[in-house]
């Protein structure tokens, strides 16, 4: 073999060579291309299969907050329903409900209310309906308006027995509940994330093809972590509006708060700190190990003491992590007007700054439930005490009651007097009277827990409700208060008085089945309480005489 055939050889061999690298790479080029597009065709589907489940559960949520605007007969509030609900939500492209004539009653354009939609030849309306049709064969459909491409999403607004008061009872539906989500946020991240995918396989002929993958994986993991992450936080935020609409009780909305909080955030302990609540600061603590909320007093000299007064004085209004992220400050407001202050711990881990996102949305949503809370305690409480009226402890005990039917819960009752308060009025007058009538009932208030509820009953007479209480724990609660307002100085024109109450106890089971006989029962105790010496705790058992 000459040295030019040699030579020859190992051109052929390195042709060769190069015609195997390069037929390597180039598989593994169409592998890994034809692997990256099935991958974002997949995405592609699944993500608008998502955004449809989560347009259909906004669409439900949606709903059920708004049933209740629609039985109270208010237009004038579903219509600022719609229209709070179009601009706190950037998603939203328009909700608007229709009438079962096609016309648009309410909308979050009020441009738009009044239009009338034929569902035949209106092009947005030919994804439900294709021919004569009353009930759209799909619920969530992608339909063109306006030229954009959205998600509408249908949800049918039945005729119930509720409703017959204002639609006739032969029809079978009163209208649609439509929204518009806007396509073009997912759209975009489809394109950007197919772009991505397709470019980095065509540049792993010049780099390495493990490393790229890796690199990819990580870019197309950060927008898939993104995407599920905004996706968890809207879905607790609309679970948020559900649980808060819920009720309108001041006492149950905090304890739904309260969990909504620890829920969200996996919070330990929570401290929650409200204003004006029987006329002075009240802070309630909630800890993961108890697991019940309970009334705390602040030491002058103690941090949390500087916290609260630094929000109660304006000076904290801002949602932030503290504590070297043990700890977040939530100051919830409504319109300048300081309804709440959060303090939300962690023992076990740490807050992520991410996470102040998901605070402001939650703060946002509780300071309007606190709002109409508070309206409606201001409603039932009686001014002069802060303690609940009687005409809101009929009401409050009808719901105990239902909790010993439902699930044998039992309650006690403790009926309270003021000794010889007439003596009172007239030694030292009406407005004497009534400062002793403010004490007591913070003295009552004092002596209970969390959970019981406080009632001026009428006059000089109160009512405690002890849940989840029998009598032995209501004979306790009793005397405790009795004790307090015993040695409580009392003021009437510079002179210290001695006030005493007498108080009478019952329970069902242990002293009545229904209301009306446990109320009975508290006040024979009560009466024998009076006629036995006064400034006494009586016990009345099934029975007796």
């Amino acid at each position: 073999m000459t040295r030019n055939d040699d030579v020859q050889n190992h051109e052929w061999l390195d042709r060769y060579k190069k015609k195997i690298i390069l037929g390597i790479a180039a598989l593994m080029t169409l592998s890994l291309t034809v692997t990256m597009i099935y991958i974002a065709c997949t995405m592609r589907s699944r993500l608008l299969e998502e955004r449809a489940v989560q347009a259909e559960e906004l669409g439900t949520i949606l709903h059920s907050s708004l049933n209740h605007l629609m039985e109270s007969r208010d237009p004038g509030k579903m219509q600022d329903a719609l229209v709070v609900i179009g601009k706190e939500n950037p998603a939203i492209v328009r909700a608007f409900i229709l009438d079962n004539r096609g016309k648009v009653a309410y909308s979050s354009h009020e441009q738009d209310i009044g239009v009338t939609i034929d569902r035949f030849s209106d092009v947005s309306c030919t994804g439900c309906h294709n021919g004569p049709v009353t009930v759209p064969h799909d619920r969530t459909m992608t339909v063109t308006v306006d030229d954009k491409r959205v998600l509408r999403h249908v949800h049918i607004i039945e005729n119930r027995p509720s409703c017959h008061r204002c639609h006739p009872a032969g029809v079978r539906i009163n209208g649609k509940l439509v929204i518009d989500s806007s396509l073009e946020p997912t759209d975009s991240l489809i394109r950007t994330v197919i772009l991505i995918i397709l470019g980095s396989s065509f540049a792993c002929l010049a780099v390495l093809i493990p490393f790229l993958w890796r690199t990819l994986s990580k870019g197309v993991n950060t927008y898939i972590n993104e995407i599920r992450m905004k996706s968890a936080e809207l879905l607790i935020l609309y679970s948020i509006v559900d649980r808060l609409s819920a009720t309108i009780e001041f006492e149950e909305l905090k304890q739904i708060v309260i969990e909504i909080i620890s829920d969200a955030l996996g919070a330990d302990e929570i401290d929650m700190v409200l204003p004006n609540e029987y006329r002075e600061l009240g802070v309630i603590v909630w800890t993961r190990n108890r697991s019940a909320m309970v009334r705390k007093k602040v030491e002058v000299a103690s941090a949390l003491h500087d916290i609260i007064y630094g929000w109660v004085e304006g000076r904290i209004t801002e949602h932030t992590i503290v504590n070297n992220g043990k700890e977040i400050h939530m100051p919830v407001a409504k319109a300048g007007n300081r309804l709440a202050f959060i303090i939300i711990r962690s023992t076990s881990g740490v807050f992520e700054p991410y996470q102040l996102t998901l605070v402001r949305g939650m703060a946002n949503h509780i300071s309007v439930a606190f709002e109409n809370a508070l309206l409606y305690r201001m409603a039932i409480t009686d001014e002069l005490t802060g303690l609940y009226s009687s005409r809101h402890f009929r009401q409050a005990i009808g719901k105990k009651y239902s909790l010993f039917h439902e699930f044998g819960e039992k309650m006690t009752l403790l009926m309270i007097d003021i000794d010889n308060f007439k003596r009172i009025n007239d030694t030292y007058g009406h407005p004497a009277g009534d400062a002793i009538l403010k004490e007591v009932g913070k003295c009552i208030l004092s002596s209970i827990r969390e959970p019981d509820l406080g009632f001026r009953y009428g006059g000089e007479e109160f009512a405690v409700i002890l849940p989840a209480s029998d009598i032995p724990a209501g004979k306790v609660v009793a005397e405790r208060m009795r004790a307090l307002i015993e040695h409580y100085p009392f003021k009437a024109d510079q002179h210290v008085l001695k006030v005493t109450v007498s108080i009478g106890v019952a329970s069902w089971p242990a002293s009545a089945e229904s209301i009306k006989e446990v109320i009975a029962e508290a006040d024979k105790a009560l009466y024998d309480a009076k006629h036995g010496g006064k400034n006494q705790v009586v016990v009345r058992a099934r029975g007796e005489k």
